[in-house]
């Protein structure tokens, strides 16, 4: 049995506006490395041997702070399938703008002008998970809210619409052998210190 450590990316300038970010390359602020490294501690506790990343700046920068204790010597791949879906004219604006077009798009029915296709979306996210979970594991993945989503999907037939949004700088862990796939955690966050 393989667990694959699903990790979205810390908070950015643009998470805190609620702004689509997709492909558009954004480093973390101050809140999304102060939420990494409180999660951090959880990651720890699981001793991944393998660390696959998606090669956006904020994705890199969240698996460098992972690494930043106990998992120094683990070595990040970076991996293009891992990639935030492109959204197209929608990135970089808020749901107010978007309007009656959000919810579908949330719920998967809707794809953004210029946006990448849900089914492109879930073929290159399995493949980056089925590659994944032949790793030596725990597979630590650090990626983004919509392709955690995808993950779901292929692995567990959790549909987009049915879950909640994955909040930054959380953990969701699923457990792969030979009978299929489990979901253990789902979008936890370490807790703020009182």
């Amino acid at each position: 049995m393989t667990a694959l450590l699903l990790v979205r990316h810390g908070s950015t300038a643009w998470t805190a506006e609620r702004r689509l970010q997709g492909r558009t390359d954004i480093a973390l602020d101050e809140r999304g490395r102060e939420e990494t490294l409180r999660l951090r501690t959880l990651v720890e506790g699981w001793s991944p041997s393998s660390l696959l990343v998606s090669p956006a700046a904020r994705a890199l920068e969240t698996a460098d702070l992972l690494r930043s204790g106990t998992l120094r010597g683990l070595r990040a791949d970076p991996d293009e399938r891992l990639l935030e879906a492109g959204l197209g004219e929608w990135e970089g604006r808020l749901p107010d703008e978007i309007g009656a077009d959000y919810p579908a798009w949330r719920a998967g029915t809707l794809v953004p002008p210029g946006g990448e296709r849900p089914e492109r979306v879930a073929g290159r996210v399995a493949a980056a998970l089925d590659d994944a979970a032949a790793l030596p594991g725990p597979v630590l993945v650090v990626t983004h809210g919509g392709v955690i989503r995808a993950a779901l999907d292929h692995l567990v037939g959790l549909r987009t619409a049915n879950l909640s949004p994955v909040a930054a700088a959380s953990l969701t862990v699923v457990e792969v052998d030979t009978s299929g796939a489990r979901l253990r955690h789902y979008n936890l966050s370490a807790p703020v210190a009182a």
